[in-house]
């Protein structure tokens, strides 16, 4: 079964709250996780079975479709899904992308692709491009180049296959956007997902708890392709181990550390509005129909 729409991205960006909405919605089946299959080396157009093997679960009728936010920012993937899903809508989600580079930043660290260093230590040298020891760090900034993600999208995707819509339209009017989106995808918008009240995920900020769930995290997984990837161990332990891990991040960690974005200091905020200003043009300029309400890049219209 192929899928009808698919969730794109961009990283950290709420496009979790979306899936969430969307699968909710009784004429519309979507795996609660991302399915990853199209991005670097996990591609492999002889295992077509075993992508489509997700959305078996699907009932007759039911539109389908998935989330993998990793899609919009690797260059790889608008042909890819072109090759296989050429009329599948697409939906992007949309966030500040300073504010979307520092929740990435704390992410990779989470996930083991970047060390667990300060903020003010750290995102510097990304921008330097001195991490080269860490295969994905430079995804960090580059995820959040939508102008030039999109771009090469509707080299070949039509338009009219493409709906956009940002954290900010969420946060604002979370039901009207995702009303939208059961227009775009061609459901029943009165339909109201109980998600629809909840708010979209939360990054974990402190490098405390960072090392507290990397210290046991790090232990549950092994590299794949060369760091660039990695994978659960399944063995039973490990899963027992995984659910023990998550519980402590939920109910100790998180209420035990600040939750709160740090604030940036006037050279890295400067330099980050530098590195996204004509990109933040480039999509305005695309008129995409969408408010792209960010004061940061106030003046990137002309």
């Amino acid at each position: 079964m192929h899928p009808e729409f698919v969730v794109i991205g961009a990283q950290k960006a709420g496009s979790t709250y979306v899936l969430r909405c969307l699968e909710e919605h009784p004429e519309i089946f979507m795996p609660p996780y991302e399915v990853a299959f199209f991005e670097g080396e996990l591609y492999s157009p002889e295992r077509m079975d075993a992508f489509e093997s997700h959305f078996q679960a699907a009932q007759a009728g039911q539109l389908v479709g998935f989330k993998r936010p990793n899609l919009l920012g690797l260059p790889e993937c608008p042909e890819r899904l072109a090759k296989h899903l050429p009329e599948a809508k697409l939906i992007a989600v949309l966030r500040n992308p300073v504010a979307r580079a520092v929740s990435a930043y704390f992410h990779y660290m989470k996930t083991g692709f970047l060390p667990i260093v300060p903020l003010e230590v750290g995102m510097p040298k990304i921008l330097d491009g001195q991490y080269t020891e860490y295969p994905r760090a430079s995804e960090v900034l580059t995820f959040g180049l939508y102008g030039e993600h999109l771009a090469n999208y509707l080299k070949f995707f039509p338009e009219e296959q493409l709906r956009v819509v940002t954290l900010e339209n969420i946060k604002q009017a979370g039901q009207q956007t995702i009303e939208e989106l059961y227009d775009f995808l061609g459901v029943e918008r009165s339909f109201q997902p109980s998600s629809g009240g909840s708010r979209p995920m939360a990054a974990s900020y402190s490098l405390t708890r960072l090392r507290l769930w990397n210290g046991i995290d790090r232990l549950l997984r092994k590299a794949k392709h060369g760091g660039k990837f990695f994978e659960r161990r399944k063995d039973p332990l490990s899963r027992i181990a995984n659910r023990m891990n998550v519980a402590l991040d939920r109910l100790c960690w998180a209420r035990l550390f600040g939750q709160s974005a740090p604030k940036l200091s006037e050279q890295l905020h400067n330099r980050l509005i530098q590195y996204y200003r004509e990109d933040v043009r480039r999509l305005r300029q695309l008129e995409l129909g969408r408010n792209i309400p960010w004061n940061d890049f106030a003046g990137c219209d002309s």
